[in-house]
């Protein structure tokens, strides 16, 4: 497995750049998701991650549909892991997330002030030395890797860069627990539970300031069988994006920060460029 990398402020470990690779299709469709970019625009953006990704996979194919031409360029790319050029795989490792939110910066979205911005609060910190659930604090500090003091007790699906922060919305657990579900805040692993912020506003591409933090959302968390103890019924799949808008997410930290537990939250989508 290819050695870390320094992209910037993040480190990717060897495992972390090539499930990144491997995924970029998956990436792709977690920004789409619930969205309908223009031909033109998921073109232009197929070919601006081409750009970066094609000298990694060896070749491009532009008459591949542009999300089946992003997840082979990933795919192909994941596969040459070990012989990939460093200062193109940093290139693109940083530069893919722009690239990534035009797919968000659709026609009516929010700019980067914070007018008209979904707002929310923090309703909860929690932190674990691995596994579910995790405990609450008052306040925590926030690195470039995620929150300081928590980890993931596997690697496997955890811990790239873009997986820094998991958050989840206590108004949907709250909801879970009123219809008899075992769920509080924490047990699902998120490391922030926001309260009165429109979840469907959340999503990949947007950006979140909180506290003296800043995050972008970067992917909508995959539940696995770990969280089927929270469901009366072991349906775990409810917290995924594919059911609705209950998912959690993941988060990059652009700028590092303290939070405590009743800072606000100003959620910003991506404007286009």
């Amino acid at each position: 497995m290819a050695r870390p990398t320094n992209v910037d402020q993040w480190t990717y470990e060897g495992v972390d750049a090539h499930r990144t690779l491997h995924h970029l299709g998956d990436l792709w469709a977690h920004h789409v998701h619930g969205r309908t970019p223009s031909p033109a625009t998921q073109q232009r953006t197929a070919s601006a991650l081409a750009t970066l990704f094609a000298p990694l996979a060896g070749g491009d194919d532009a008459t591949l549909a542009p999300h089946q031409r992003v997840k082979v360029l990933g795919e192909r790319a994941a596969s040459r892991i070990d012989d990939l050029d460093s200062h193109a795989l940093r290139v693109a490792l940083r530069d893919m997330w722009t690239v990534l939110a035009d797919l968000g910066a659709v026609e009516g979205a929010a700019t980067t002030s914070t007018t008209g911005a979904a707002r929310g609060v923090v309703a909860g910190l929690f932190l674990s030395d691995g596994g579910v659930p995790k405990t609450a604090v008052d306040s925590v500090e926030i690195g470039w890797r995620g929150v300081h003091g928590d980890r993931q007790a596997s690697r496997a699906h955890h811990g790239r860069p873009w997986q820094a922060v998991c958050l989840w919305s206590s108004d949907i657990v709250a909801d879970l627990a009123r219809a008899g579900h075992p769920i509080r805040p924490g047990s699902a692993g998120e490391n922030i539970s926001i309260r009165g912020l429109d979840w469907s506003a959340a999503r990949p591409g947007t950006q979140l300031t909180l506290g003296t933090a800043t995050l972008t959302i970067a992917a909508y968390a995959i539940p696995c069988s770990k969280n089927a103890r929270w469901f009366t019924d072991g349906d775990y799949g409810r917290m995924s994006h594919e059911r609705s808008d209950a998912s959690r997410l993941y988060a990059r930290v652009e700028v590092p920060g303290r939070v405590g537990v009743g800072d606000s939250v100003i959620c910003t989508a991506p404007s286009a460029r």
